[in-house]
């Protein structure tokens, strides 16, 4: 009885990812909140380990203060926003209760090996066999779908082949690694590449050498903070290559004048109008922001089928979206609560002597904190659904990582016991 439940939330987590490949809101939220109402053994227990991640609505809670004049509609419509890292994180841990390492593991796997398969047959029935050679083509010709499976599922088969976790037999871990390999090619995603090279580079990250960890962590900041001043001269040729350099364009900050400049660079010219409107408000929004407020773009902007708008309640820089709407305060905790999760697990994930199992989730841990930290920036990804099975992976591996050490910790206690008995 025990694994047919197992079986039916594993399948609920992968229509969840599919769902989410398609961006179908209601579906994935959904079945979200299925997997978190019906009672489960500790469950009261399993929802309090989200406390850490419950912390964040409390910047929500003041911006909603903050703003209570502003539009009701919008008011929820930012606080709907708001709860989606926790509800996740939350579907995640309780998915942990529910759902054993091993099958939850190959679910996820096997969630990125049909996302690549779709991805690549949509892009064939779109633009013929020519996609395989042209992805970034296809990838824009099939419209707005996608979910990171195929990245979180490469690195999965990756971190279990590091620390010696069998999935699968040989020939079928191969398969499996090359299916989401592609997966990740055909997306052409700027943003999917960073899911994995952040993933990929903490495959060797535990091997650094302590002395080097801070300046590796101060250039990387430094680098987070100049990127928004960039700008790189690029060819009009629309290839991949080409659009990733062409990246520092889009987001760099800056007030624009001409039409054309605004539309190629939009989403730094929207980053300016949120800051230069978050600098004009008084100490109230520049502490606490407000939910409910429209950002001012002083001029009509094309963005839409047949639609223009000069008044934007959302950002694709989740961090001045933040700010805009929950103030400092709300960086400040975002920041706090992601930053800290990187420290404290890294010790765990860094331990050559510690579980295998209980290293691999830490890596789970810093790599999706590390992907939601740096993809924030380019499509607000904390509050995005098509980032639900990272959220999802963190709250799974929050959870198991406690549970773990928890459980090490009482046999490390009673064997101390034992041995002074022993002693007297």
């Amino acid at each position: 009885m025990q694994q047919v439940n197992q079986t039916v939330y594993a399948i609920l987590f992968l229509v969840m990812v599919l769902a989410s490949f398609f961006h179908m809101q209601a579906p994935v939220l959904g079945l979200a909140v299925l997997i978190i109402l019906p009672p489960v053994k500790h469950q009261f227990a399993a929802i309090k380990m989200a406390g850490v991640f419950a912390v964040l609505f409390i910047p929500a809670m003041l911006g909603l203060i903050a703003g209570y004049q502003n539009s009701t509609y919008l008011i929820f419509k930012d606080f709907y926003y708001f709860s989606i890292p926790v509800l996740f994180t939350l579907a995640g841990i309780m998915l942990a209760r529910r759902i054993e390492v091993e099958l939850f593991l190959k679910t996820v796997v096997i969630a990125g090996a049909m996302v690549s398969v779709l991805v690549t047959g949509i892009s064939i029935s779109y633009m013929g066999v020519g996609a395989l050679t042209d992805p970034y083509s296809a990838h824009y010709a099939i419209g707005i779908v996608g979910t990171p499976a195929p990245p979180i599922a490469f690195a999965c088969l990756l971190f279990t082949w590091k620390f010696d976790i069998r999935l699968f037999q040989r020939n079928l871990f191969r398969l499996f690694l090359g299916i989401n390999a592609f997966g990740i090619y055909m997306f052409a995603s700027r943003t999917y590449l960073i899911i994995s090279l952040c993933f990929v580079l903490l495959l060797i990250a535990n091997r650094i050498k302590r002395v080097w960890i801070f300046p590796v962590i101060f250039l990387l900041g430094l680098f987070v903070i100049v990127v928004p001043f960039i700008t790189v001269s690029v060819s009009s040729d629309s290839t991949f290559l080409n659009k990733i350099m062409g990246s520092f364009n889009e987001v760099s900050i800056g007030n624009f004048n001409t039409e054309q400049d605004i539309n190629l660079r939009y989403r730094g010219y929207e980053s300016f109008m949120a800051f230069k409107g978050y600098l004009d408000g008084g100490l109230r929004d520049w502490v606490f922001g407000g939910l409910g407020k429209l950002i001012d773009l002083k001029t009509f902007v094309h963005l839409g089928e047949d639609a223009d708008f000069q008044y934007i309640p959302v950002l694709h820089n989740g961090w001045l979206y933040i700010l805009v709407k929950t103030g400092a305060f709300g960086v400040l905790v975002y920041l706090s609560i992601f930053f800290g999760l990187i420290v404290t697990k890294w010790r765990s994930y860094a331990d050559v002597k510690g579980k295998p199992v209980i290293r691999i989730f830490s890596a789970f841990i810093i790599g999706c904190v590390l992907s939601l930290l740096l993809t924030n920036y380019i499509v607000t990804a904390f509050f995005n659904m098509e980032m639900s099975i990272i959220m999802v992976l963190l709250g799974y591996s929050y959870l198991n990582v406690h549970v773990l050490m928890h459980k090490l910790k009482i046999r490390q206690q009673v064997t101390e016991l034992q041995l002074a008995g022993l002693n007297i």
